[in-house]
């Protein structure tokens, strides 16, 4: 059963209310990951950025980088009663793909189609298959955020993490984030990739601001972007290490990778050819997110004013 969370306010407010919906996800995924579950109940004066891992490597570059996605992770981790640092570190572990990267690394597939042109209305959309879970497993949510300073947007995501996965903002720009393949581990470098999903969610309306955001913000990762805007136009981002490459995309694009879950027999198709597997769809020019889960259809969508409109 999918889990719908509203999240509203600034940054740390919308952890907050993230944490107060899934804290026992959030706990379960920190204690499978072998970190700390047991908060200081002792006051501290100590800044947010200073810590073992938060004034140090990638984690100190998240919080600079990232501040509102950082204060979000500080409410998010509050909320759920856990640790910071140990928040921090399950969204640093990602980088690493593979089982590490658990559901943002299993095997996955976008598409992207554009219809229309010459005299018609040109219209993008977007679909991307979501792996099950697996016994232990946190599955997918879908998320609303209503930032009080940026666009409103509607989201897939994980109960931990404080990016989306994929999503549709009110403004008509659609993102969707493939898996994370094989990249660095530790806690050195730059923040994951995945970070730009929410942050260009947040922060445009069209695909130049977006392409140029991702292009330049300091992030690390294997993994593949696919953008659409209410324009029609679509276009990818390739994320090599620390190197990203935008390029624009005409009529149908089809990217497939990710690792096969550990149930899934060798030889055999992956999840994404079932039919059966859970699929989200985005539409920008309608600012509307469709989700098939176990057979039952949800469609969400955004007013111009960011208002909810269900289906």
């Amino acid at each position: 059963m999918w889990t719908t969370i509203e999240c509203a306010g600034h940054p740390r407010d919308m952890g907050l209310a993230q944490g107060a919906a899934a804290g026992a996800a959030i706990r379960q995924e920190v204690a499978a990951a072998g970190l700390s579950t047991q908060r200081s109940r002792v006051p501290s004066l100590r800044a947010l950025g200073v810590g073992p891992i938060r004034g140090h490597g990638a984690g100190r570059e998240f919080f600079r980088h990232f501040p509102h996605q950082s204060e979000r992770l500080e409410g998010l981790a509050r909320s759920a009663g856990v640790p910071v640092d140990s928040l921090l570190d399950l969204h640093l572990r990602i980088r690493a793909g593979g089982s590490v990267g658990g559901l943002l690394s299993r095997r996955a597939a976008l598409r992207a189609r554009a219809t229309g042109g010459r005299g018609e209305l040109k219209r993008a959309l977007l679909e991307r298959s979501l792996p099950l879970p697996i016994d232990g497993e946190s599955g997918f949510i879908l998320r609303e955020s209503r930032p009080a300073v940026g666009f409103c947007s509607i989201e897939i995501g994980l109960p931990w993490l404080v990016s989306a996965v994929a999503g549709v903002n009110e403004g008509g720009l659609a993102v969707m984030a493939g898996p994370l393949l094989w990249g660095t581990p530790g806690r050195e470098g730059w923040p994951p990739s995945l970070l730009l999903v929410q942050e260009c969610l947040q922060r445009f309306e069209d695909l130049k601001g977006a392409l140029d955001w991702c292009c330049k913000r300091p992030v690390e990762g294997e993994q593949s972007f696919v953008l659409a805007d209410a324009t029609g136009a679509v276009a990818t981002v390739i994320a090599r290490g620390r190197s990203r490459r935008a390029q624009a995309g005409e009529g149908e694009l089809y990217i497939e990778g990710g690792e096969p879950a550990e149930s899934e027999p060798a030889g055999k198709p992956g999840p994404t050819r079932d039919d059966s597997v859970d699929r989200v769809w985005l539409d920008p020019t309608a600012r509307r997110l469709k989700l098939d889960a176990a057979g039952v259809a949800i469609e969400v969508g955004l007013s111009a004013e960011g208002r909810i409109r269900r289906a």
